[in-house]
């Protein structure tokens, strides 16, 4: 083999990890529209598992495919392949397909959760896009004032001393602190920071810090709101699909919490979990949470659940909270931007006449 070979050799395994290591929503939504298409065309489920192995240039999807079809080519079911391919699909993508393969459903089961992947990941983009320009914003000022009080004030106040200018304004002797404390105690700050990160990182992924988290952003004007929307609409969302498919309110509630990856939902659905096996209401059980699940929600559930029409109250919520969401986000963006830009402008104004202010100060201090 020549050294040629070796080195595509080398790129193709790093590519092949890279796509296996970093499955995307993007990617489990294709498959899913993938496998309805072909099922809508009246392909067999081996062949289409067969057409996307065969084709896909995704080497997560050839690997997932390939081990799907083993599978269902030993006379196992498609659920029973996917519970045994946890770093491609979740604990609920298993239950929903079995309930849809119990129910001889199953094309119409890939179409919606595709659907849901789709729409949830939509939200989280204009989510994130909304929010992309402030980060942006801010991390531009920090890099710019640490650029300042390590690169350029250390020279400026050196500049006085050797005027021998000692008569500073309080604020510039400020300045000078602050700027003498960056450069001396550099490294022993990026070495706390270290630290704390490591620490933090390691925090951040309990249980108690994802509760005291919510709680926080939960009482956040605007953003709290925001964010309990989105969870709503979420769990609603799944609930449907769950419905749709066939599921108990018991297997329906039992995969929404393995869905839900916070804690303080996670809680509330275990706490309607211990109501229903008492033979209680799903108003009864929900009613209890008024700090999670909206009055107006909780009412709607309530006059449904007696006409046995569950899945209906929950399209209503999904109308009324999803156009809410959409139009929240739409106004966040809009309002956030001038609000960031003033913020880092003030600051940036503030900074500068305080060093023009020191520079003034060594002009009259030589005598210009």
């Amino acid at each position: 083999m020549s050294i040629w070979n070796k080195v595509d050799t080398i790129i193709v395994s790093i590519v092949r990890w890279f796509d296996k290591s970093r499955f995307w929503i993007k990617d489990k939504i294709f498959f899913f529209r993938e496998i309805w298409y072909l099922l809508q065309w009246g392909v067999w489920l081996v062949d289409a598992l067969s057409v996307i192995a065969s084709s896909s240039s995704n080497y997560a999807l050839k690997d997932m495919s390939t081990k799907l079809l083993y599978y269902v080519n030993q006379w196992k079911n498609f659920s029973y392949g996917l519970n045994r391919l946890p770093e491609y699909f979740t604990e609920s993508d298993y239950g929903i397909i079995k309930i849809g393969e119990k129910s001889w459903n199953l094309a119409q089961i890939f179409q919606s959760l595709a659907s849901e992947y789709a729409f949830l990941d939509e939200i989280k983009n204009k989510y994130i896009s909304a929010m992309m320009y402030p980060i942006l914003l801010v991390g531009i000022a920090l890099a710019a004032v640490l650029s300042l009080f390590l690169l350029v004030l250390p020279n400026i106040f050196s500049i006085a001393e050797q005027f021998n200018v000692s008569d500073l304004p309080p604020m510039t002797r400020m300045l000078k602190q602050f700027s003498d404390f960056l450069m001396v105690y550099r490294p022993y700050l990026l070495g706390w920071l270290w630290v704390w990160w490591f620490i933090g990182t390691i925090y951040f992924s309990t249980n108690a810090w994802k509760r005291t988290w919510f709680s926080i952003v939960s009482m956040i004007p605007y953003f709290g709101t925001m964010t309990r929307n989105y969870y709503l609409i979420k769990r609603c969302r799944y609930m449907h699909l769950m419905l749709q498919a066939g599921m108990s309110y018991v297997q329906m509630f039992q995969l929404v919490k393995n869905v839900m990856q916070v804690p303080a939902y996670q809680d509330m659905l275990d706490d309607v979990l211990a109501w229903l096996e008492k033979w209680q209401t799903i108003y009864t059980a929900i009613s209890r949470q008024s700090d999670i699940i909206p009055s107006s929600v909780a009412m709607l559930l309530k006059v449904w659940e007696q006409t046995a029409q569950l899945d209906k109250a929950i399209e209503n919520v999904l109308i009324m909270y999803e156009d809410e969401l959409n139009t929240m986000i739409d106004r966040l963006a809009k309002i956030i931007e001038p609000i960031m830009l003033v913020l880092i402008w003030g600051l940036v104004v503030v900074i500068a006449l305080w060093v023009f202010g020191l520079i003034l100060h060594i002009m009259e201090g030589v005598g210009l």
